[in-house]
């Protein structure tokens, strides 16, 4: 029977899920055409970080961002740099689901182990 190895319990080293797909925090940009609070933003999100996804995405729909990492990923440390407010499609990524092991499998971080 085949199982996994590697470490289930930390993203410690990894942060491949924030890689490759873009920048999910694009759906906290401000939407002029949006009356009321924005419905997708975490309320007391700080102003500076509005401004720092307005600044970097300026009009852009998800999927048109680049790809290569998320605006807060941070590379060096291989964690999200403001992780406290990760949009929801971050909250939902489960350590060790499914999509966790795929990717960490693809990435070379996890092995199957007959």
């Amino acid at each position: 029977m085949a199982h996994r190895q590697g470490n289930l319990d930390s993203c410690a080293e990894c942060g491949l899920c924030c890689q490759g797909i873009g920048s999910p925090v694009l759906v906290y940009q401000t939407d002029p055409r949006l009356i009321g609070p924005h419905p997708l933003r975490p309320a007391g999100l700080p102003e500076h970080l509005i401004e720092e996804i307005d600044e970097n995405f300026q009009g852009l729909h998800r999927g048109q961002e680049p790809l290569e990492r998320c605006l807060w990923f941070d590379s060096a440390t291989r964690k999200c740099k403001h992780y406290q407010w990760r949009p929801q499609v971050c909250r939902d990524y489960e350590l060790g689901g499914d999509a966790c092991l795929a990717t960490r499998e693809k990435g070379g971080l996890m092995q199957i182990a007959e």
